[in-house]
C-alpha cells in the first residue's frame, strides 16, 4: 500500500504549530505560504490553506518569493521580503547547514509518535517554528488490513514519510512491515522488488 490516499484520506491538514522564536503566528504562516505556494506537494498545500485562515480576503496574495527552489521529498527554499525562507524536513535543513535546536528535535519526535509530520520553518538559517500536519487514516483501513491478514496476505506500507510517523501510522492500521522515506521513483522500484 502507498500510504497517502490509500490508507489515509489523502488530504493533509495543519493540526498544530510551535513557535521557537518570538514572532507572530500569522507572520510565520505568511512567510511559509509565500515559499510553499508554488509547490504541488500535498503538505505544501495544507500549509497554504492553513495560512489563509489568518486573512479575511478571499484571494490572498502572498509576498513575492524569489529564487524558488524545490527539492522533491525534502522541502522548498525561497527569498521572501529579503529573508531566506526554508520549509521542509530535518534532512533538508541539515543538508542546507541549518542547525536543529534540541527543543525542535524533541517536538519532531513527539509529533512522529502521534503519526503527524513535523515541517520545519527556518528563516536566515535559523529554525523559527514547526508546523505539524496530519493525514488521518481512513476509517476502514484497519479492518481491510485485518481481513487480508486473516487470508494470510502480508501487507506492506510504502511512504515518503519519516520513519517515526510511518511506524506510528503502520501501528494504527495494523501493518508491521513499513518502508519509509521513499521518494516517488523509489516506490515503484520497491513494488518491483517485492513482486520477484
Amino acid at each position: 500500500f502507498d500510504k497517502t490516499g490509500t490508507l489515509t484520506i489523502g488530504k493533509p491538514v495543519v493540526v498544530n504549530t510551535k513557535l521557537l522564536k518570538n514572532m507572530v503566528l500569522r507572520e510565520l504562516y505568511d512567510y511559509a505560504a509565500a515559499a510553499e505556494v508554488n509547490s504541488e506537494h500535498p503538505l505544501a498545500k495544507a500549509i497554504v490553506e492553513h495560512a489563509k485562515k489568518f486573512h479575511s480576503e478571499e484571494n490572498q496574495i502572498w509576498p513575492e518569493a524569489r529564487d524558488f527552489l524545490s527539492v522533491t521529498g525534502h522541502g522548498v527554499r525561497a527569498k521572501v521580503n529579503e529573508k531566506n525562507v526554508m520549509v521542509g524536513n530535518k534532512s533538508f535543513m541539515l543538508s542546507s547547514g541549518v542547525d536543529i535546536p534540541i527543543k525542535a528535535s524533541e517536538i519532531l519526535v513527539e509529533e512522529e509518535d502521534r503519526a503527524r509530520t513535523g515541517i520545519i520553518v527556518a528563516m536566515d538559517q535559523e529554525v523559527v517554528g514547526i508546523i505539524s500536519v496530519s493525514d488521518p487514516t481512513k476509517p476502514n483501513a484497519h479492518e481491510v488490513i485485518s481481513y487480508l491478514k486473516s487470508m494470510n496476505v502480508e501487507s506492506i506500507m510504502v511512504t515518503g514519510d519519516n520513519w517515526g510517523t510511518a511506524i506510528a501510522i503502520g501501528k494504527e492500521v495494523g501493518i508491521e512491515k513499513v518502508i519509509a522515506e521513499a521518494k516517488p521513483e523509489q516506490k515503484a522500484e520497491k513494488v518491483r522488488e517485492l513482486q520477484v
